[in-house]
């Protein structure tokens, strides 16, 4: 990639009333406090940026944007976990999408800011792109944050980008199919043996595809009420059946016989 060279910026009056009255108001964000929450190694910078005019002010809010930007206690067009959350979206701003006034950015392996995101966005190649990677995390001094973190963006290949994330969509994939998958069935106490030997041939079949089950025992509302005995030969029966189907309990059962009891069987483990 070949490095951009820093525009020049010439000094002047407007410049200079800006350094005198806006800039020593601007939010400062150490960048220090970066360095001691990431790790990255840094590398030769693949491009230089020439520091970028500072961010626009915000226009003036409305009543409702007013009130928002009072509860949050920073500015609002900075992007944080829980508006990444409410997005909809399943992965955080990208490019034009990332809102926030200043942002610190990774190129290459090394780490530079603030940068404002529109002005990061003009060094890129059409095969590049802005991505978030990690959003911004307000001050917090009871939380030991007395600074604000800045969201982290990165600049990425968009072609090794995509073929990362369909490698990592198939590993998930994956990774979901070999976890087995649980049934649940229900049963009363006072299940007669027909209806028993039912659930017991669909825990049976369960079992044999790989899945877990978990059996819960309760009481029918309105229905006949059984005797501790006889619910304690309906829990006997259950896992006799499992047992006959090669099934055995996973975990220990929770609950009391006679009131809501939860049993959970698997498959026996296969020797190797």
């Amino acid at each position: 990639m070949t490095a951009i060279r820093p525009s020049n910026c010439a000094f002047s009056v407007r410049r200079a009333l800006y350094r005198v009255f806006v800039s020593p108001r601007a939010p400062r964000f150490p960048v220090r406090s970066l360095a001691a929450n990431w790790s990255w190694t840094v590398v030769d910078q693949a491009r230089r940026y020439a520091k970028p005019r500072a961010p626009p002010r915000p226009a003036s809010l409305g009543a409702a944007d007013a009130d928002d930007a009072d509860e949050r206690a920073f500015d609002r067009r900075y992007t944080t976990a829980k508006d990444v959350e409410r997005s909809g979206r399943d992965r955080p701003p990208q490019d034009h999408e990332i809102t926030d006034p200043q942002i610190m950015v990774i190129d290459g392996g090394a780490t530079e800011g603030p940068l404002a995101p529109a002005y990061v966005l003009t060094k890129l190649t059409s095969a590049e792109s802005l991505r978030m990677v990690r959003p911004y995390v307000p001050a917090d001094a009871k939380a030991g944050r007395p600074h604000a973190q800045l969201a982290v963006c990165k600049i990425v290949n968009k072609r090794d980008e995509y073929a990362r994330q369909k490698e990592l969509k198939e590993k998930r994939k994956t990774s979901a199919a070999a976890k087995p998958k649980s049934k649940e069935l229900e049963l009363t106490w006072s299940i007669g043996d027909h209806d028993l030997a039912t659930k017991m041939r669909q825990m049976a079949g369960f079992l044999a595809k790989g899945m877990k089950v978990e059996l819960m025992l309760a009481r029918k509302k309105g229905g006949k009420q059984v005797t501790g005995d006889e619910a304690a030969d309906v829990v006997r029966r259950v896992r006799d059946e499992a047992t006959a189907n090669g099934a055995r309990e996973g975990k220990p059962a929770s609950g009391q016989v006679g009131g809501t009891m939860r049993l959970y069987f698997e498959g026996n483990a296969k020797a190797p």
